[in-house]
């Protein structure tokens, strides 16, 4: 039988958390006049934060003083989660140089990186852990930085281990990349009901998930009784996370406007706390169940999202708030900043 250090396995969204991967600080913006993927990108972004990111072309995150902001706020996430009897891996963070012996100076200069938002570059679904192809060009070497983690958690675990097929991002340098030509899958689109996998698909070509990624993950998955559902949304939205959050059976958190079909027939008869377009894409929807009971959001500046905390207060949900200003700015928050390897 296998321990329970040795387990992992995630089958619901709001499962009793037990262990966790909080995302690192580091990384490297594009160049915003050679990534072609720059202009669709901004879609995603509010306007005053795509502002800042043009003016961080090509500098890594030291540099603009963004490393120890970032964590700084991921010190007060990890106190919360520790604080609820939840262990906290952390990734290892590689420099410009080590990230461009694995891609090449010239990609990796062109398109960036960063190791900040755990939630991406892996899924971990059931005993099912999955090393994803991202269909954003700046998260291709996310992968790097969690590999030493994997090996030493997950190598002897239960769970199985293995990776999709890799997408050929030449195109990032021609103009002419195109995620739906690719199986592409990122962690952040990926939302767990049990049996029931939803994963959203952008419009947006550039970023995010891709329908053959979808159909990839239902093809590994459906032998296994998995149903894998594609949730199509608006291109100004990265990921499903920021459109759609299930603290517990029976409530979610979602912004309407953000779904191309409406929002999934599934939760038809759940308590729904409706959430903006303006305010999703501020992140107000990206939150963390500790459990059924327990719950984090990120505070963005002075906006603490008190219509949100209230909703879940009434329903008997006690919010936790977490400063998360400097991971906002990027388009990420408490979700994208972490990856959950076990819950109860």
């Amino acid at each position: 039988m296998t321990t329970n250090e040795a387990r992992v396995r995630v089958d619901y969204e709001y499962g009793r958390l037990r262990e966790v991967i909080v995302g690192g600080a580091y990384g490297l913006y594009p160049d915003v006049a050679k990534a072609v993927w720059i202009e669709e990108c901004q879609k995603i972004l509010p306007k005053a934060e795509v502002k800042k990111a043009l003016a961080r072309s090509g500098k890594d995150f030291k540099e603009v003083g963004k490393y120890d902001r970032l964590e700084c706020e991921n010190r007060e996430l990890i106190k919360i989660l520790e604080a609820n009897n939840v262990k906290v891996w952390r990734p290892t963070e590689l420099s410009v140089e080590q990230v461009a012996v694995n891609f090449g100076a010239d990609y990796v200069r062109t398109n960036g990186f960063q190791f900040v938002y755990a939630r991406d570059p892996i899924a971990v679904i059931g005993e099912q852990v999955i090393e994803l192809s991202m269909g954003s060009a700046m998260r291709r070497a996310d992968i790097l930085a969690y590999r030493t983690l994997l090996m030493t958690r997950v190598k002897n675990s239960n769970a199985r281990w293995f990776a999709m097929p890799g997408i050929d991002y030449c195109g990032a340098f021609a103009g002419s990349y195109d995620k739906t030509r690719f199986p592409a899958l990122e962690g952040g689109d990926i939302l767990l009901l049990g049996q029931k996998i939803l994963v959203g698909t952008s419009k947006n070509p550039m970023v995010g998930s891709s329908p053959l990624g979808v159909a990839w993950l239902q093809s590994i998955l459906g032998p296994l009784g998995y149903d894998v559902e594609a949730v199509p949304l608006q291109d100004q939205f990265l990921h499903l996370d920021v459109a759609l959050s299930i603290p517990r059976p029976g409530l979610i958190i979602a912004c309407p406007a953000a779904f191309c079909n409406g929002v999934p027939a599934y939760f038809k008869g759940w308590k729904v706390i409706e959430v903006s377009l303006e305010d999703a894409q501020r992140l107000a929807v990206n939150g963390l169940p500790i459990d059924e009971n327990h719950y984090i959001l990120g505070a963005n500046g002075s906006e603490k999202w008190e219509r949100i905390a209230e909703a879940l207060s009434a329903a008997g949900i006690e919010v936790y708030f977490v400063p998360f200003e400097n991971h906002n700015e990027d388009g990420g928050s408490i979700r994208c900043a972490t990856h959950p390897l076990l819950r109860d």
